[in-house]
């Protein structure tokens, strides 16, 4: 949306192609109420991806780089106006065929790993360029998934999996990153945060273990996890909810 036509200065924020008002609007707002901002990039334009969906990502992964760039340079405090925002994360639930396409390829092998790794190490070099100080989360994965295609039904892939997949494409890669983000609702959500669910799926009580997963795949220890997106449907607005 901020990126509707291909900007002539793709990294200058400034340049007339880019519709940043609304986002300026709500990082001024949010500092007067001293509010910090996480601002998560999600979505391709047309121009960038050959005319399909916002979910499938970028031909050329130095259109997402240059946009990256551009917003985090926007909101790196350095220009007047436009408050400093420490915060970015790269793309939404990542594992979901809802928000990155395709998971799959027609003989059902998990496809998205590898495209995110290339959209992460895109976006977090792009940040780093605009705001040396940001930091970056990478994953922003769901708390749940299939990992093999099923007729009917969107595509997912469960976070664990996801997430190893990531790793393993991110050697190749040298991808870097600050935190991994993650949404460990319960499934449905009007289930109790305590509710217990099979590995590779990541809920509140798997946690620990994915963690564990997360430093070894990657090779480093304490990766911080930050949990981006977490609730619960209540009782009596959703009668099948948990109590407040």
């Amino acid at each position: 949306l901020v990126a509707a036509d291909r900007p002539a200065s793709p990294a200058d924020s400034f340049d007339p192609a880019y519709n940043f008002e609304d986002i300026d609007e709500l990082v001024r707002n949010a500092q007067q109420r001293g509010m910090e901002v996480l601002i998560t990039l999600w979505g391709t334009p047309k121009w960038a991806n050959g005319g399909q969906s916002p979910q499938v990502a970028p031909k050329n992964m130095r259109d997402f780089q240059n946009f990256a760039q551009a917003i985090a340079s926007r909101y790196s405090g350095r220009f007047s106006g436009y408050p400093y925002v420490r915060f970015y994360s790269i793309w939404n639930e990542s594992n979901l065929g809802t928000f990155l396409r395709p998971q799959f390829d027609k003989r059902g092998r998990i496809v998205s790993t590898r495209s995110y790794a290339r959209l992460a190490k895109a976006g977090y070099t792009g940040i780093k360029l605009g705001s040396k100080s940001a930091l970056v989360a990478i994953g922003e994965t769901s708390s749940h998934g299939r990992d093999k295609p099923k007729q009917g039904q969107t595509d997912t892939v469960a976070p664990a999996t996801f997430m190893k997949g990531v790793a393993a494409e991110g050697k190749k890669l040298k991808l870097r990153f600050d935190a991994w983000a993650h949404h460990p609702y319960p499934f449905p959500v009007a289930q109790k945060p305590t509710q217990r669910v099979r590995y590779p799926n990541v809920t509140l009580t798997t946690m620990p273990q994915f963690e564990e997963d997360l430093d070894t795949a990657f090779g480093r220890k304490n990766i911080p996890v930050w949990i981006t997106e977490y609730g619960n449907e209540t009782k009596p607005g959703e009668p099948a909810g948990v109590t407040e």
